[in-house]
């Protein structure tokens, strides 16, 4: 189904949707429910001052919360006309909302240690759209003084592209209906960017065959811990100058580079060392400050050892990947040592232990194995529709599938593809699932082309089994985030697609059952730690969309969780500490009001509020708190005794907490019917990258 194009209305609240949030959250969670809040009521921050639309006192109680209002602060109010309509604009000053805050931090697997990734607080997503929306111009002249870089903005987007999902196109929807803000929720990016929006592309562009042809070697030199290390202040130092900003330090506050500058550390606690990983604003403000390297290095190279881009050697940069291309062994050392010290007045420093040098054929390990693994899946999974000619030539021939996977000997020789091209399994699993996923789509469509015989009907069920166990076994070796959200989408994908098309309960119980297993092993293999908290959520929300029989045991929550049956009493405690949001929120959304999970709902009851009490005491200005405060409070799955409790925890008596309650019907987590998961694992179709 060929993609469609929307145009999209320019609205200063858009990049909460785009640029805000990192792509490993939950698909439970998102920036939707927030957005058309802020939409709906015009919510901004212009001219220094938070503003927002309401012909009544209704929303003050809600944004003094929000924005952590002064209590003494008169909010202002103002009759103005928008769209020839009379409005009531309700106004506060910036400097009397607390927005020094503290983001919400949480881990996912990655390398040896993991990576701590930030949703930061919703007042300052508002204050990043505002500066994106005011700034936007200058964010694209700043990142585009490079002629390194290789993935950076290049203007703002004014369409939307999207695909629906093939088993939708299939359940007889209505053609032409369209949800209210689609092209929205379903935007990749708040910027359009050139030229790769990956690395792997770049590897097989004509650039970089251009560059194997005309220089005999490249390295590849990554910038160490580059998010973590970077200083906020070498932002104003990148675009007015190091001498400059210093000497007017005052003056510089007020430039682009400057406001650029309060606003990371505002959103990370006043922090000047390091920004949050994850959004892709820290993307940005990352390339601005590279760029500036980009620049120095150039002219320090022409300058000192008489060295000419594009003649002596060649350099592209993908974020914080620099790949130089060059003929002699002198010009590679005094690019890196320039390099090296250029980084160093920023700060950062090269991560030497992963410089990667390759002579001609300069091929990574990774392109060589891509090659291979496209054969193998191409080779071994290839549904088609066939004809099936009659004997009596008058009727017409039948149509069958044909799809025969043989599971152990794929794997066999997938194992063997990774092994012989020296790679990880980390390293192909996004693009092996890239393959997977459009192989059942394929598979999809040949079944549907079929006369769905009986044997059809088979065939179906076993080839899907068989993609399944590939797919299990391929990311059992490695349960990242993104790998998880693939894996998801193809469960997701099939379950759907089976209850469309009417399967027998027996054959559709082969995939679930199988399914089921897996996600069990994978939680008890994976339990909930330090630098694992998000991956195994998706498989639990994934798995309650395959039927009550299907049910996780009461054991098996508990041990992922890292609950525990305190002896004598009986009573669940959790010895590690709080959980998360996260994880409170999908395990509130999988026990749901089972009778079967009783206790444990119980159990999280108690454990919300002693987590808010905490949390209110001791980090008042924190993401997480207020967003728990927020979602909770209109959870279905939590009594009102409970949600007036968390109200008193906040200080919101029954009018307050009930205003809170009426501003929204959904914050940040979709609950209940509220909650389609093939939508929400589509939606991250296009933000991601392989």
């Amino acid at each position: 189904m060929a993609k469609r194009r929307v145009s999209l209305t320019h609205r200063k609240q858009r990049s909460v949707l785009t640029d805000m949030l990192p792509f490993e959250v939950p698909p439970t969670f998102s920036n939707r429910g927030f957005y058309r809040f802020l939409r709906d009521n015009s919510v901004e921050i212009e001219k220094r001052q938070l503003r927002w639309i309401c012909e009544t006192d209704a929303l003050d109680r809600t944004m003094r919360l929000l924005f952590g209002i002064d209590p003494a602060a008169v909010i202002a109010t103002v009759v103005v006309i928008e769209w020839g309509k009379q409005k009531t604009r309700r106004s506060v000053a910036l400097k009397e909302c607390q927005m020094a805050t503290i983001p919400f931090n949480f881990r996912v697997a990655h390398n040896l240690d993991g990576r701590t990734l930030s949703v930061v607080h919703p007042r300052n997503q508002v204050e990043v759209a505002s500066f994106y929306a005011t700034h936007s111009a200058l964010i694209i002249y700043h990142t585009s003084v490079s002629e390194f870089s290789i993935r950076r903005p290049v203007s703002v987007s004014r369409y939307a592209y999207f695909k629906d999902k093939l088993h939708e196109e299939r359940l007889d929807s209505v053609a032409g209906l369209e949800e209210e803000d689609r092209e929205y929720e379903q935007l990749g990016s708040y910027f359009v960017y050139r030229k790769y929006r990956n690395i792997h592309r770049f590897f097989e562009s004509y650039k970089y065959h251009r560059s194997e042809k005309k220089y005999d070697a490249m390295v590849q030199i990554d910038v160490s811990k580059c998010f973590d290390s970077i200083y906020t202040h070498s932002l104003p130092w990148a675009v007015l100058g190091k001498d400059q900003t210093k000497f007017s330090l005052d003056e510089s506050k007020a430039t682009f580079g400057g406001r650029f500058d309060a606003l990371m550390q505002n959103l990370n606690h006043k922090e000047t060392n390091g920004i949050v990983i994850g959004p892709e604003f820290s993307r940005i403000f990352a390339e601005i400050i590279l760029q500036s390297v980009d620049a120095e290095l150039i002219k320090q190279l022409a300058e000192g050892p008489k060295l000419t881009h594009k003649v002596d050697y060649e350099i592209f940069r993908y974020v914080d990947d620099f790949f130089v291309f060059y003929n002699e062994e002198s010009t590679q050392h005094k690019i890196f040592e320039t390099l090296q010290e250029i980084l160093k007045g920023k700060k950062l420093s090269i991560n030497t232990a992963k410089i990667k040098h390759y002579q001609k054929p300069i091929i990574t390990e990774i392109t060589i194995a891509k090659e291979r693994i496209s054969a193998l899946l191409n080779a071994e999974i290839d549904p088609v529709c066939e004809e099936e000619p009659l004997a009596d030539s008058t009727k017409l021939p039948k149509q069958k599938l044909v799809c025969a996977i043989n599971a152990n000997r794929l794997i066999i020789r997938y194992k063997a593809a990774i092994k012989e091209a020296g790679v990880t399994y980390g390293d192909l699993l996004n693009y092996t699932f890239a393959i997977i996923e459009n192989k059942i789509e394929k598979l999809f469509k040949a079944y549907v082309a079929s006369d769905k015989t009986d044997r059809d009907r088979k065939r179906l069920s076993n080839a899907l089994l068989a993609v399944m166990e590939f797919a299990f076994f391929a990311y059992s070796a490695s349960p990242k985030v993104n790998h998880t959200i693939r894996l998801c989408r193809m469960v997701a994908t099939s379950v759907d697609f089976l209850h469309a098309q009417g399967l027998p309960h027996e054959q559709k119980h082969l995939l679930f059952k199988y399914v089921h297993d897996n996600v069990i092993q994978q939680l008890e293999k994976n339990t909930m730690s330090a630098h694992r908290e998000v991956e195994s959520l998706y498989l639990l929300i994934s798995l309650s969309e395959i039927g009550r029989e299907y049910w996780l045991p009461v054991s098996v929550l508990l041990r992922h969780f890292l609950i525990e049956e305190e002896e004598g009493t009986g009573n669940y405690i959790r010895p590690t500490g709080f959980m998360n949001h996260f994880s409170v929120t999908v395990l509130l959304s999988y026990i749901k009001d089972k009778v079967r999970y009783t206790k444990l709902k119980a159990f999280l009851k108690s454990h919300i509020i002693a987590k808010l009490e905490y949390m209110k005491a001791h980090c008042p200005n924190d993401a997480e708190t207020l967003i728990m405060l927020l979602d909770l409070v209109v959870c279905p799955y939590i009594s009102a005794p409970t949600k007036d409790a968390i109200g008193d925890i906040f200080k919101l008596d029954a009018s307050a907490l009930a205003s809170v309650q009426a501003a929204n019907d959904r914050w940040f987590t979709a609950w209940g019917d509220k909650f389609d998961l093939g939508k929400e694992l589509d939606a991250k179709r296009s933000r991601e990258v392989y």
